[in-house]
């Protein structure tokens, strides 16, 4: 058994406590966990890739081979477009649709796709998938930084290999005490999110 995931987004929207929940979720259910991450002046909002590797046997290299992903999560379209060629034929990606656009973009010398256009360029990906308001589901639940778990629970909706009771009491043990309602508040909504949205495996 083994499960490769990536999770692509941009600096600020929490990828690497996102990472930590996942490993130590695999690593409590007896799986080897390798992982690694690339960073772009992720202070300024640049890439932020993650690599999470789960096996049974030994891992021997951190980062997901391109076409081998079983799942991938963009906490942002555009970047999770940019790293989509990570997933297998046979993987389902789960998106956040909130859209970051670059500095070129804003200044108007790079062209920001629209949601349709987005939307297009997964169908033509040829895999099943998920896409969710998760930072409008953060926003209203009381800050926009708990998009992150949002996904985390969703994530638990679209792949059998994440226990939904398990994978909460995993973060219920990571999550800071001081907001860590909140963050099982944002983890439920986004399972519930992902149950409503799912679409059927292809």
């Amino acid at each position: 058994m083994k499960v490769d995931l990536v999770i692509a987004g941009v600096g600020g929207q929490g990828n690497l406590f996102a990472s930590e929940v996942i490993s130590r979720y695999a690593l409590g259910r007896g799986y080897n966990v390798l992982g690694t991450e690339t960073i772009g002046a992720a202070q300024r909002g640049g890439s932020v890739v993650s690599h999470i590797r789960i096996s049974e046997g030994p891992i021997y290299s951190p980062l997901v081979p391109s076409g081998q992903a079983d799942l991938l999560l963009g906490l942002e379209p555009v970047e999770m477009l940019r790293h989509s060629g990570r997933l297998s034929p046979q993987g389902r990606y789960l998106l956040n649709m909130y859209k970051i656009p670059t500095v070129m973009s804003n200044m108007g010398l790079d062209h920001y796709p629209t949601e349709g256009e987005i939307e297009r360029a997964l169908a033509s990906l040829g895999v099943s998938g998920c896409i969710i308001p998760a930072t409008q589901r953060a926003y209203e639940i009381g800050n926009a930084v708990l998009a992150n778990v949002v996904m985390l629970g969703a994530l638990c909706a679209v792949s059998s290999f994440f226990d939904r009771q398990a994978m909460r009491e995993t973060l219920a043990t990571t999550a800071p005490r001081k907001v860590l309602e909140l963050n099982l508040t944002a983890f439920d909504e986004g399972f519930a999110l992902a149950c409503r949205n799912l679409q059927p495996s292809s």
